[in-house]
């Protein structure tokens, strides 16, 4: 009997060992998903509605007769569909020696997608993945703003040497230059521009002209 009292507690304890064993795993699991969640929203100081989707959805190209803008000197245009939003990149010509591309950002809102009422620069920030170089970071005592027959433009004007002149640029408009998609509320645009001349030239891509009739989608 003492030998088999011994062989029962022996396989008590065994399983006693995987049991914790598993439990430790499971709840290792759940800290590493839980800590996986928080990086996901805290990032960039708020999230993006739409960041889950950012992250499984891919571009792709797409032809330049389907931009939302009129952007004649554009290199690249690609698209994705975020099941809320369709969600559109330019890449602009680069002709200085900085680092980084050139863009347009642009999202066709939806009322799932961003606040219908006002472009709030912080929900576009987060939903184009932030501030790009050479920029550092959003200073609304840093802000200008000019306005034309489509609305405002609110920029921002680094000048890192020279006679290159970058601007960060956001706008919002009711329409595009083609038809936005079916259930649209607004199209917003971030615009990322370094050039050799003026402010003035660097916001041009954002200007009237990109809401020039074009060929329809």
């Amino acid at each position: 009997m003492g030998f088999e009292n011994q062989l029962f507690r022996n396989i008590v304890d065994s399983a006693l060992v995987r049991m914790s064993t598993g439990l430790r795993l499971v709840a290792g699991i759940a800290l590493a998903v839980g800590v996986s969640a928080c990086q996901m929203t805290s990032q960039g100081g708020q999230s993006s509605r739409t960041e889950l989707a950012e992250a499984l959805s891919e571009y792709r190209i797409v032809p330049a007769g389907r931009a939302f803008i009129t952007v004649p000197d554009a290199i690249l245009v690609m698209e994705r569909d975020l099941g809320v939003a369709l969600e559109q990149r330019i890449t602009l010509p680069n002709a200085t020696t900085l680092a980084g591309e050139n863009t347009i950002q642009l999202r066709a809102q939806t009322s799932r997608s961003s606040s219908p009422t006002r472009l709030q620069l912080t929900e576009v920030l987060a939903q184009f993945g932030g501030v790009p170089s050479p920029f550092r970071a959003l200073d609304d005592s840093g802000l200008s703003s000019s306005s034309d027959q489509h609305g405002d433009v609110t920029y921002t004007v680094l000048r890192p040497g020279g006679d290159v002149t970058c601007v960060l640029a956001f706008r919002r408009s009711r329409i595009g230059a083609r038809p936005l998609p079916r259930g649209s509320s607004a199209l917003d645009m971030m615009m990322r521009n370094c050039v050799a001349g003026s402010v003035q030239d660097a916001l041009a891509p954002l200007g009237p002209q990109a809401f020039s009739l074009g060929v329809a989608r």
